[in-house]
């Protein structure tokens, strides 16, 4: 039995679960093939030019525009590749360049995600976090801002949203397969665990065994919990009693909530960033 934990909305589970089986005829795997379609440089503008150093990071105006899109993996692979999703790794390197870049006085995270696996979220987290007291980022929801895609927007210094978007999904699922039939080849697959190490392999259809896995989970929610409230400068009781519990709000809802700042569009939150940024370079020229 392998586990896998996630902070995804649990509608996209089907989709990854087809993609690990190669099945890409699968309408999970076709749908998300037409997500990777997407034309990066539209949603950047016009005129978008490629941050130097960065793999999908644009520059509009001093303004760095990272899209966070797709489900969220670790580090770039097959997973990534087809299904239109980000890596952490790439997203750390493009915030990096943004982050040295001299001519960028601003960094704007353009999220469409419904989250993804947890390992890497918290590290890219911190560097969000850190780099935000550098230069002023703001984190625009286009559509889904869900689970992890969540956990990293809340390291901004703020967060839009368009009116329709949606945001939390705050939680942790373990993703588990046992195998309980024989396969095709009349085979079926037993594991026997060393005496001294019960929780590795927990089994997720006993009482101790879901015991153990919610005590992981648990404990990784805990700091998904955390990282909210420390990005959003509220409690971990506000998170847990007002931020969905689990669920997405929308849009207003989720600013009244505390969970975003503002309700408004990609453009108008890209004007307010080459505003700041105008006024940045202002500053320097009097200085000079």
């Amino acid at each position: 039995m392998v586990a896998i934990d996630w902070a995804i909305s649990p509608d996209w589970l089907p989709l990854l679960s087809a993609i690990a089986q190669r099945n890409v005829a699968a309408p999970e795997v076709v749908a998300a093939q037409d997500w990777q379609k997407r034309d990066y440089d539209l949603m950047a503008g016009p005129t978008a030019q490629r941050l130097p150093g960065a793999h999908r990071a644009y520059a509009i105006d001093g303004v760095a525009v990272i899209p966070i899109t797709g489900p969220i993996f670790p580090r770039a692979n097959m997973m990534t590749e087809v299904s239109g999703a980000t890596s952490l790794t790439t997203l750390q390197n493009d915030f990096r360049a943004a982050l040295n870049n001299p001519e960028i006085g601003a960094i704007m995270p353009v999220i469409d995600s419904p989250g993804g696996v947890v390992q890497g979220v918290s590290s890219t987290y911190d560097l969000i976090s850190v780099g935000a007291k550098r230069k002023p980022t703001v984190a625009h929801v286009a559509g889904l801002g869900c689970s992890a895609a969540y956990w990293l927007a809340s390291a901004a210094n703020e967060i839009t949203l368009e009116r329709t978007a949606m945001v939390g999904s705050i939680g942790v699922v373990a993703m588990l397969r046992k195998q309980v039939e024989p396969d095709a080849d009349g085979m079926i697959a037993v594991e026997v665990v060393s005496s001294n190490a019960p929780d590795k392999r927990p089994d997720p259809q006993s009482e101790d065994g879901v015991k153990s896995i919610l005590a992981r989970i648990d404990e990784i929610e805990g700091h998904f919990v955390n990282d909210v409230a420390r990005g959003r400068s509220t409690t971990t009781a506000k998170v847990k009693s007002d931020f969905g519990a689990g669920g997405d709000l929308i849009g207003a809802r989720a600013v009244a909530a505390g969970m975003a700042d503002r309700v408004q569009s990609q453009e108008a939150t890209l004007s307010a960033l080459r505003r700041t940024v105008a006024n940045q370079r202002k500053l320097a020229s009097l200085k000079q």
